[in-house]
């Protein structure tokens, strides 16, 4: 399950945002109480919170949960 979500469209695009607690999935899975994180782009041709074939995708090296300017390049197909 993934700790945080932000949802927004592919014409949002590059687009610019900040991580908190707010946008914990779980209540007590906090942005903050995990010091790196893995940050994941997808594009869903259904719309959907879930990964399905044919989604295209991106995930950034480990960084830190305050971390700026990390760039997620959308490069692979789910399968």
């Amino acid at each position: 399950m993934p700790l945080a979500v932000l949802r927004a469209t592919a014409r949002e695009l590059p687009l610019a945002f900040s991580l908190n607690d707010s946008m914990a999935m779980a209540q007590g899975l906090t942005v903050s109480a995990h010091p790196r994180v893995v940050v994941t782009a997808r594009i869903a041709k259904s719309g959907g919170a879930k990964a399905a074939p044919g989604d295209l995708e991106g995930k950034s090296a480990p960084v830190a949960n305050d971390a700026a300017g990390v760039n997620v390049l959308i490069d692979s197909v789910v399968r």
